[in-house]
């Protein structure tokens, strides 16, 4: 699977947007367009950053959408209410037929400002992985509506894949890069970024009577951090885009494919034990070692048995 950046937006489930000021006519600055993605067992494509920098990785003049609130969802200015997030499907008592086309919501930044969104339509996730629902999202500005993750080579939206919850875009920060589920908030979560492409690698939001294995938040937030090489789980990232990496866990979801060189073990805290430095991503990424690498090295890094003691995801680097 190819992961690039990480690009998400976090709607307050009211409404969430990535615009700066009231007025202001901006694109958003997203990473980059979302690449076809494939999957082949557990080998894939790492990425820099849940956003290039940012978790969500859309802004407008640095002001990230940090949320999109449940509550103040309207159609043709009549509220929607009762909507919620089911997995990676909006749902709501007032729309029966479950079609958010045409409803609008209220994107919270993270200057504390607020923007207009606005549904335009939803579309099956690709096979394997139909069972997702994605959703094309636009921001407003005074010029119109525009795609909120951007558009692929062809000029074409790309959707994204809600879920209940807020990240955090903070780096350097204790908490940065990290997930805190709110069930009145919805992040949109843009195809090819970070959180996207490891809730399609099967790292899934609860899904109701879904076994718990298949719906870890631990896993997803794992999965985000080993993705960015965010070491540190501070919101920091230490590869580089295109990086290939294998990784996999004790649960049946992702299996370990590759004879190659255990990199590190992680959690949704950030990395719980390392490689030397040579043997990591850091080797691609030119960076200097963060201030906590050198405490995480270890020797029995990658014992199988270390998946029954707090680690939750591993992977391997073909350095």
């Amino acid at each position: 699977m190819r992961l690039l950046g990480i690009c998400y937006v976090v709607l307050a489930l009211s409404q969430a947007a990535c615009v700066g000021a009231a007025g202001d006519e901006e694109e958003l600055d997203l990473d980059e367009s979302a690449e076809a993605m494939t999957s082949f067992n557990g080998v894939s494509l790492n990425g820099t950053s849940v956003n290039g920098t940012s978790v969500n990785g859309t802004s407008v003049n640095g002001t990230s959408v940090n949320g999109t609130s449940v509550n103040g969802t309207s159609v043709n200015g009549t509220s929607v209410n009762g909507t919620s997030v089911n997995g990676t499907t909006l749902t709501s008592a007032s729309l029966p037929g479950g079609d958010f086309t045409g409803t609008t919501w209220i994107g919270q930044l993270t200057n504390g400002g607020t923007i207009p969104l606005r549904i335009d339509g939803s579309v099956a996730v690709p096979a394997p992985n139909a069972d997702l629902t994605s959703y094309y999202v636009s921001y407003q500005t005074t010029a119109g509506w525009s795609p909120l993750c951007g558009a692929d080579a062809g000029g074409n939206p790309i959707p994204a894949i809600p879920m209940l919850g807020v990240w955090s875009y903070a780096q350097g920060v204790v908490g940065g890069g990290g997930y805190t589920a709110e069930a009145s908030k919805i992040t949109f979560a843009c195809r090819g970024k970070a959180i996207a492409k490891c809730i399609e690698m099967g790292y899934r939001p609860p899904v109701s009577g879904a076994p718990s294995a298949a719906t870890s938040t631990e896993r997803l937030v794992a999965c985000t951090r080993l993705l960015r090489a965010d070491y540190c789980g501070d919101g920091r990232s230490f590869t580089v885009d295109g990086t290939l990496i294998n990784l996999y866990d004790n649960a049946g979801i992702q299996a370990d494919a590759e004879p190659w060189t255990i990199e590190a073990e992680w959690s949704s805290t950030g990395a719980r034990c390392t490689n030397e430095a040579r043997f990591t991503r850091l080797t691609v990424s030119g960076l200097t070692p963060p201030g906590c690498f050198a405490a995480k090295v270890s020797a029995s890094c990658g014992a199988p048995g270390h998946f029954h003691n707090g680690t939750t995801l591993m992977d391997e680097f073909a350095h």
